[in-house]
């Protein structure tokens, strides 16, 4: 299991890609429940009321079936696992580093309106863990669909915007999983 974590550590730092991630369908499903354990224990602290269960359940569907999609139209499904499993890691890892910035600012504010100075600077502090994030799912991506960076970045983007669409639809966050 430490090699796992120094595989995870190095494609988070862009040093490999997700080729380097075992091929273990069970520890996809370890982490699968792991990332729906801890977006249980995020909505808990946060204190975010509704359906974390079936949210995170839908967002991690949701996630893996796109996955599972772009992988065929590229015709390597074959790396389906390691793929799945280096995304869903990274996506952990980064909401884990993104708690106690929403701890420090109270929450998320109900309307734009009534954000505070100090809840906007700490969103603006909170830019380079979701840019950090960004990179990271486009280089996971650009190694798992064998395509140019950029175009990974722009897929990594859609991803995002139909992530909150997906969320906004359902009343709160999809997933914390990407």
């Amino acid at each position: 299991m430490p090699a796992f974590f120094s595989v995870l550590r190095d494609v988070i730092l862009l040093r490999r890609g997700p080729q380097d991630m075992p091929h273990a369908p069970r520890l996809l499903v370890a982490v699968c429940a792991a990332s729906l354990a801890l977006q249980l224990a995020i909505a808990s602290v946060l204190g975010i009321s509704g359906d974390a269960f079936g949210a995170g359940l839908i967002g991690l569907a949701f996630n893996l079936g796109v996955l599972y999609l772009l992988l065929g139209l590229r015709g390597v499904r074959s790396r389906f696992v390691q793929a799945a499993l280096a995304l869903t890691s990274c996506a952990m890892v980064f909401a884990i580093l993104s708690v106690p910035i929403v701890l420090a600012a109270g929450g998320k504010p109900p309307t734009p309106e009534t954000m505070t100075p100090a809840q906007a600077l700490l969103g603006v502090l909170a830019l380079p863990v979701v840019v950090w994030k960004l990179i990271v799912d486009a280089h996971i991506l650009r190694h798992s669909l064998d395509v140019p960076f950029a175009a990974g970045l722009l897929i990594a983007l859609f991803w995002i915007v139909a992530e909150l669409t997906l969320g906004a639809a359902l009343g709160g966050p999809a997933a914390a999983t990407a």
